[in-house]
């Protein structure tokens, strides 16, 4: 059976590396904003304190995490958000070659920042695969094939990933 394409953002799978809960923090976006936050985007936090949507050139932000809901652009909107450096999230591949592999699974690869669907309120976040190595300056994390019925690698093949490139890893200069 063949992969579905459908992108969906950095779906939370509610745990973290050590086996812990991650932690959730609820900020703000500036009625100012002129781009919607979706479920599953990736997130950036604002000198002021409030969070944007991820915009800079991927492999090179530092991110602070990923919104858990929808906020319309040029609208205020809060939202809860998972922070947690070494939270374990679920993301397509956007199989720019032949998709991703079992052989992969290790490798680092940046985040492709697509926009949202509105009508379904879901990020168009995916993994890069074209990007796809073993520079630990990427995005993302790969970490294993999601063990489902409906997954399989290969294109558009769901990946579990952690985090490289977060605000609150250890080691990582102060912003």
């Amino acid at each position: 059976m063949a992969n579905v394409d459908n992108p969906h953002g950095l779906r939370p799978i509610m745990r973290t590396l050590d086996g812990g809960f991650p932690l959730l923090q609820t900020f703000t976006k500036d009625a100012s904003e002129a781009t919607a936050i979706f479920q599953g985007d990736a997130i950036n936090r604002e000198a002021d304190g409030n969070i944007e949507a991820a915009s800079a050139t991927p492999g090179t932000t530092l991110y602070s995490g990923v919104s858990l809901q929808y906020g319309a652009a040029l609208a205020l909107s809060t939202h809860i958000c998972d922070v947690s450096p070494n939270s374990v999230f679920e993301a397509q591949d956007n199989s720019d070659t032949d998709g991703f592999a079992a052989a992969d699974m290790g490798l680092n690869v940046n985040l492709e920042l697509n926009a949202g669907v509105v009508a379904t309120k879901q990020s168009g976040h995916e993994l890069d695969e074209s990007t796809a190595t073993t520079t630990a300056t990427l995005d993302m994390h790969m970490l294993q094939l999601v063990n489902a019925p409906d997954n399989a690698a290969g294109a558009f093949s769901r990946v579990e990933v952690v985090f490289n490139k977060h605000r609150m890893n250890p080691g990582v200069a102060g912003v």
